[in-house]
């Protein structure tokens, strides 16, 4: 909730109605019943995760579209998330009732079970005047419930004086029977948890072994080295406090016969000469087609599996990088966190571990680097680099993903691939890859149906990516759509919710909400795409964030991104549209002591599109900025940005005092309502 100072002018969240009849949400008739029963001829509701993003206003004061993501709930637990009521002015927090009676507040269960809150908390503490829009935790971990069991759950929402909204409607969850489990130190599969013997074989026996339907592979306290594991449908992999899974520093646990291809590859295979295609070593944990990923319809949601789930305390660790001389840092709830020398193709060799073995062998063998698809005379390099590292983790073509509590560590290059996948949650991880190169948090490709909260990113580049394709061939694939992101801290990296620069066959429906950003370098809404890559993003929502001490511009749209060459076949330029950012503050851009900017280089909206880039350059447009509140920032920067709406934004400390206004000519058909200062005459 914005302080009383700033009121907005008014609030809108997912429409009630249309995205329940998009989720499929059933509503049962009443609550009271007993624990174990659920009304008659009433079902559970089905799972939440294939929430789509409908910006449709209401009127409801009731928390909406109560749920439980796909494969959340287990025999003692559940998770609830829920919609902020249409109108959300007064919200400073939710209750949650079980069986008609009342079991806590959001705000509450997060400082339990919520790694960023405590993030969130200390960033409260330090906004001293309350200048910071003050986000509000929708999402309730129940636990100590009884395995075969029904519940039957409603939420309201709790008003600054302290009165409840109308309840929400209610919703039955029923536990799950208690898992079969496998442990990996038994007998049975012997590995050793000393952080030296490779348990890759112990391990995945284990993993092939776990076939009863919702059986759990336990990894308990130790280090176990492994190279690349498998997993398979229904089954949950439970890394226990004080577990590592330690990555194999040597390329070869990585076979690249098991890897994947990115994207899938055209069916009949593209004739222009230019076009490549290559298939990546496995990441340290996989869910992968049987054909690797080549054909569309291999990587089809549930083709490789249904119902994973990766739970726990554990750290999952790609042994990718080198530390830094200082080998870690203290943050700012004083955490010590981790931090990987900043490296790059040239310097590899000299800074990775399991990123230098896989690029020296690649390069010392290339014509082991089998799968290549029209392949060059020469492999450069770049391509080397780009394609033949190993990430933390790899989800391909999956139905109903849940990853809870686990922390990502250090990975060789991406952190957790979402590729292709319908209904995936990541709940509660903390992702601890900074400065790895390549580093991400989260990447949804070709995903639909998504769900990120609680999350503490720090990480090496952007926090949550969203890709969908390159050029002629990446649009005939699949969008990524729909994904909701709330309630997460970010700290340092790139982008915090960033789009591209693959965006070709759309990246879109996506709603960004309660989320906080710190020291972020390159952009807290970061769109980047070029002009012949296709597609592009649309219908976003973010809202509702605040944003401090960023790195370089809060806000970047540009149709100029440098991409690297990677075989792609051209098309029309991509655009972005249809972009509504409301009720957000942000306190410093550009400066190294989060105090005012230190020079102009770095606009806080750079918007990067229209003729002024080359000839035919498209332009953006249909963007909202409404309720916006700047300090501490150096002007905008805004370019091919047309038809588009600027309400209630307030820059109340310019670098040099100058007008924060900085539209080029081709800049045309926007609109300036209650801005302070007005744009220059």
């Amino acid at each position: 909730m914005r302080s009383t100072r700033r009121k907005p002018k008014f609030r809108r969240s997912l429409g009630g109605a249309a995205l329940a009849a998009v989720m499929g949400l059933t509503s049962v008739a009443a609550m009271g019943s007993p624990a174990s029963a659920a009304p008659t001829g009433k079902a559970d509701s089905p799972a939440c995760s294939s929430s789509s993003v409908d910006l449709d206003s209401g009127t409801s004061r009731a928390p909406q579209n109560l749920c439980v993501p796909a494969q959340a709930t287990d025999s003692n637990k559940t998770l609830l998330v829920w919609n902020k009521p249409d109108i959300y002015d007064d919200v400073v927090d939710y209750r949650v009732y079980m069986d008609g009676r009342a079991v806590g507040t959001a705000e509450e269960n997060a400082r339990i079970f919520s790694p960023a809150q405590e993030y969130v908390d200390a960033f409260r503490d330090a906004d001293k005047d309350d200048f910071h829009v003050r986000t509000v935790a929708h999402n309730y971990t129940v636990t100590g419930l009884s395995p075969r069991t029904s519940y039957q759950f409603t939420v309201t929402a709790i008003r600054a004086d302290g009165s409840e909204s109308p309840a929400s409607a209610p919703i039955t969850v029923s536990t799950t029977p208690e898992r079969h489990q496998v442990t990996i130190t038994s007998p049975a599969f012997k590995a050793v948890g000393d952080g030296k013997a490779l348990n890759t074989a112990s391990i995945q026996k284990a993993i092939d072994t776990c076939r009863t339907p919702g059986c759990t592979v336990v990894v308990p306290a130790g280090t176990f080295k492994t190279g690349a594991l498998f997993l398979h449908s229904d089954m949950t992999l439970e890394l226990q406090e004080g577990a590592r899974l330690l990555g194999s520093d040597h390329a070869e646990d990585y076979p690249l016969d098991k890897g994947y291809y990115l994207y899938p590859v055209p069916d009949p295979l593209p004739t222009e000469a230019e076009y490549r295609n290559y298939r990546r070593p496995p990441s340290l944990i996989n869910v992968l087609p049987e054909d690797n990923g080549r054909s569309a319809q291999g990587r089809e949601p549930g083709a490789a599996a249904n119902n994973v789930r990766i739970v726990g305390k554990g750290v999952v660790d790609g042994n990718g990088w080198e530390r830094t001389a200082e080998g870690s840092v203290m943050d700012e709830a004083g955490n010590e966190i981790p931090q990987y020398v900043a490296s790059s193709a040239g310097k590899v060799l000299d800074d990775g571990v399991l990123a230098a073995d896989q690029f020296r062998k690649a390069k010392e063998n290339p014509k082991a680097l089998t799968g290549i698809i029209n392949r060059p005379e020469t492999l450069d390099d770049s391509v080397l680099y780009g394609q033949y590292r190993s990430s933390l983790m790899t989800f391909m073509g999956v139905k109903n993903l849940y990853v809870e509590g686990v922390t990502a560590d250090n990975p060789a290059f991406h952190g957790v691939m979402i590729l292709d996948t319908e209904n995936s949650t990541v709940n509660g991880m903390r992702h601890t890859t900074y400065n790895a190169n390549n580093g991400d948090g989260l990447e949804f490709g070709g995903a639909t149906n998504g769900i990120v909260l609680n999350n503490f990113f720090d990480t090496g580049d952007d926090q949550v990516n969203f890709a969908a394709g390159q050029g002629k061939y990446g649009a005939m694939g699949r969008p990524s759509e729909n994904v909701w992101i709330f309630n997460n801290y970010m700290r340092m990296g790139h982008g915090g919710v960033a789009v591209g620069s693959n965006t070709a066959a759309w990246v879109q429906r996506v709603l960004a909400e309660d989320n906080v950003m710190y020291k972020v370098e390159t952009g807290g809404l970061r769109m980047k795409s070029t002009s012949d890559m296709a597609g592009g993003g649309r219908d976003f929502l973010f809202r509702d964030t605040a944003m401090a001490c960023m790195g370089s511009s809060a806000f970047i749209m540009t149709l100029s991104y440098n991409q690297s060459p990677s075989g792609y076949i051209a098309a029309e330029s991509a655009t972005f549209k249809d972009v509504k950012v409301r009720n957000v503050s942000v306190d410093g851009n550009n400066s190294p002591t989060c105090g005012m900017a230190v020079s102009d280089s770095k606009p806080v909206i750079d918007i990067q599109a229209g003729p002024s880039l080359g000839e035919g350059t498209a332009t953006l447009s249909a963007f909202t900025f409404q309720d916006v509140v700047f300090r501490n920032v150096n002007p905008t920067n805004i370019k091919g940005l047309t038809n588009s709406t600027f309400d209630d934004v307030t820059f109340q400390s310019v670098r040099n005092n100058a007008n924060p206004w900085r539209l080029d000519q081709y800049s045309t058909g926007n609109t300036f309502t209650d801005v302070t200062p007005a744009p220059a005459q």
